[in-house]
């Protein structure tokens, strides 16, 4: 009953979860608890110090709506479908990408010259100024490479007065006025004073970035997405550690968009206007030339009014010159419009020059609107990409048509001027019945009238053009102007505090951890408990005196008082089922096995038992030199006839004990403790004394102790700490769930600290706790 109850009391069943795992880490933590705090302290301390010197980022946002082109040629793109082809659309995402472009951040960034940063540092930081600083350098024109090398060129700036400055970087000495031109290897630049203060203390830099750097840097921190796939609008977010860089970044970046949008949408407009212009200067000298002919012919022939009969031939046949006249405008632009499709395919057609017929006007626009979006998408695409192939063979198939429907309105327009001039044969007869000096006359003046409504058609084509130009709206409009948020989004405050926290503990924890990992000795009685169901029947102190094998049982110091608690679980073990006979062993040598044997005989002598110890660890005999004993022992009792009483010795210590030695080292140990007379042996110690202690050899080396097993009441294992591996657990297990040894229990040796005496009676001091000591509970 005592032993059932004693095993209760002192294992923990192998089937420890893992939630009694994490008690004994969590044990271990709290056992450095100070090294802990100490890493959390100096990691929380180390968040402040970034927190209150890192440059805080704002957020600002803007919004814009874009507008929906598509419904404006709504008719277009039905008819366009009806013939095969598909149509595009000025869509959301298709501007998205233009706002995110390379070539629309790199104009923001000429346009505000963001590539030269102004900076004073005082004692400890940095701090860019932007508006605030109290110098500024701008470059006369852009530069193309602000640093050669892609990387950021700095210049210390040093007032000398308030007039006189001196420059100085990558070797070079800048001395000057303000306000004078300085030639930087960067450009061409003047550095003048501004309203802001000057503060003498600080030290003044001047930063000059290369600009691929700069537009992949804002690139990557501008966010550009679209509301919902509802609504036609486009959100913008910027960080940065100005606010007011960042508005005037977002201002300029849709400032440059919508004027990029106009511009695109005026080309159509631009070449109508380039194409009417050029048609004009030359219908403008032809009218000149013609009008000087005709004041000289009538200067120089004194015509007069003709009558009524050549007024009425007269204005039938000018109203037959007007028709020619309009038709062979037409043919004109026929022609222009043939040649500008063959000769410039990738320009836009002039939509004011158009010929009213529905289709053709229809094809006209759709070309135009395609050319536009194939425009728009090569700033951010190649021409190799598929989308802009497709485009490609859709301007091809509509040229085509185009060209088509020109050469039959060609055919069309040749006819009509085939029928006017039969009719205009007619008219000629009768004029030639005129006097030569009115037909001449009169053909002057039918010249002059076709050039004349030529010209004024001409104008009033230029007129429309410039008023449809006036009126171009861009795609998109304002909803948000660029905004800063009036808190910072980065660094979070509350997420750098946490994560120190997390990081200040997980530091030593993983530590510790890793410390588990890779050592490889048992380290404390938690990990025996884990992996062995044996009981512990005690643990054993380090012993600080070196070489000493005794300890003074009657003191009051820890080990001593641990070996009385051996002494009295074993007569505890007794009051149930006698015990006599004792074996100690181990995994290996070197684990104490000796030195607890001798001082569990010495502790149980105190009591008046009668004890004897005996070593049969015949291979490695060290207990005649231990207690300063004559070597003579067993081997001389079992093989030289010698007497037992003659071999039997009496420790010298203060509470005596007797002793037989293992003798002379024999050749075959293992056969030696097989013999009869060993059985016979044990028989008769039994008789004369209450405790027989066996100090055998360690059973995970050889298998003496097992043959010493059916003459054992109890088996004490010793198990040191930091010493023996976490491997031999198997054996210790394999040992203790096939009952090899009776009585099995566990003796953990050379605790370097004493738990469950700590700050219970006072019997010793208590030791530090050290980070990176291996001794461990």
């Amino acid at each position: 009953m005592q032993r059932k109850y004693l095993e209760e009391i002192t294992t923990t069943k192998a089937d420890a979860s893992g939630a009694f795992i994490s008690i004994i880490f969590l044990h271990t933590i709290w056992h450095h608890r100070f090294w802990v705090l100490t890493s959390v302290t100096f990691s929380v301390s180390a968040a402040f110090i970034y927190l209150r010197y890192a440059a805080p980022q704002f957020q600002i946002t803007a919004s814009i709506l874009i507008r929906d082109e598509s419904k404006r040629t709504q008719f277009g793109n039905e008819a366009l479908e009806s013939l095969g082809l598909s149509t595009f659309e000025n869509n959301v995402d298709n501007e998205i990408e233009v706002l995110k472009s390379r070539t629309l951040m790199e104009s923001v960034i000429n346009d505000l010259q963001l590539y030269t940063q102004y900076y004073a540092s005082g004692r400890i930081k940095t701090t860019e100024l932007y508006e605030k600083s109290p110098f500024r350098l701008v470059f006369l024109n852009h530069i193309e490479n602000a640093a050669s090398n892609k990387s950021t060129v700095t210049y210390t700036l040093s007032p000398k007065n308030r007039n006189q400055f001196v420059l100085s970087g990558n070797l070079a000495l800048y001395k000057g006025d303000f306000g004078d031109t300085l030639f930087l290897p960067q450009g061409k630049a003047i550095l003048s004073r501004t309203n802001q203060p000057y503060v003498p203390e600080d030290k003044y830099a001047i930063a000059i970035s290369h600009k691929d750097q700069l537009v992949e840097k804002y690139s990557t921190r501008l966010d550009v997405a679209a509301t919902n796939k509802t609504v036609s609008m486009a959100n913008f977010s910027l960080n940065e550690t100005i606010p007011e860089k960042g508005e005037a970044i977002l201002e300029k970046l849709i400032s440059n968009y919508l004027k990029a949008s106009i511009h695109d949408k005026n080309r159509m407009a631009d070449s109508t206007l380039a194409f009417i212009n050029q048609n004009l200067d030359e219908v403008s000298g032809e009218l000149t030339s013609i009008e000087k002919q005709i004041e000289h012919f009538r200067k120089a022939n004194r015509l007069a009014d003709k009558d009524g009969d050549v007024r009425q031939l007269l204005v039938k046949s000018d109203k037959n010159a007007s028709e020619r006249s309009s038709l062979s405008i037409q043919m004109k632009i026929v022609r222009a419009l043939q040649t500008y499709l063959s000769e410039r395919p990738e320009s836009i057609v002039p939509s004011s020059l158009v010929l009213k017929d529905p289709t053709f006007t229809i094809l006209v626009q759709k070309y135009n609107e395609l050319q536009l979006v194939r425009r728009g998408a090569l700033m951010s695409m190649e021409e190799t990409h598929p989308s802009v192939q497709s485009m490609n063979a859709q301007l091809d198939l509509l040229r085509t048509d185009l060209l088509a429907s020109i050469n039959a309105q060609f055919q069309d327009i040749q006819f009509s001027l085939s029928a006017i001039n039969n009719l205009n044969i007619e008219f000629q007869e009768h004029l030639d019945r005129v006097p030569s000096q009115e037909r001449i006359f009169l053909e002057y003046a039918r010249q002059q009238q076709i050039k004349q409504d030529l010209y004024i058609y001409l104008l009033k084509k230029r007129i429309e053009t410039a008023i449809s130009r006036s009126s171009t709206l861009a795609n998109a409009q304002i909803i948000d102007a660029p905004k800063s948020g009036s808190e910072p989004v980065k660094p979070n405050k509350q997420l750098v505090l946490l994560m120190s926290g997390f990081i200040g503990l997980g530091f030593p924890i993983a530590i510790l951890h890793l410390k588990d990992i890779f050592n490889d000795k048992i380290l404390s009685k938690s990990e025996l408990a884990v992996h062995v169901e044996a009981p512990v029947l005690a643990e054993i102190g380090h012993v600080d005196q070196i070489g000493s094998n005794i300890v003074d049982t009657q003191s009051l110091n820890p080990v001593a008082e641990q070996f009385r608690v051996l002494r009295t679980n074993i007569q505890f073990l007794s009051a149930a089922d006698e015990i006599k006979t004792i074996l100690l062993t181990s995994s290996m040598g070197g684990e104490g096995k000796s030195f607890i044997a001798i001082n569990l005989c010495h502790s149980l002598a105190m009591t008046g038992k009668k004890v004897i110890l005996l070593e049969l660890d015949l291979r490695r005999p060290r207990l005649a030199s231990y207690l300063n004993l004559e070597t003579n022992g067993f081997t001389d009792y079992i093989l030289l006839k010698a007497k037992l009483d003659d071999v039997i010795q009496q420790s010298r210590t203060q509470n005596p004990f007797d002793v037989l030695t293992s003798g002379a080292q024999p050749p075959n140990p293992s056969e030696i403790l097989s013999v009869p007379k060993v059985k016979t042996m044990i028989s008769k110690l039994k008789d004369e004394y209450d405790y027989i202690i066996f100090d055998t050899p360690p059973v995970g080396l050889v298998a003496d102790a097992r043959m010493l097993s059916e003459f054992t009441d109890l088996s004490l294992y010793v198990v040191r700490q930091q010493f023996t591996f976490k491997h031999q657990l198997d054996t210790i297990k394999e040992i203790n769930e096939s009952k090899l040894l009776p009585g099995f229990y566990l003796v953990i040796n050379d605790v370097k600290a004493a738990p469950g005496y700590e700050n219970t009676y006072g019997y010793h001091k208590q030791q530090k706790s050290r980070f990176f000591s291996k001794n461990r509970i």
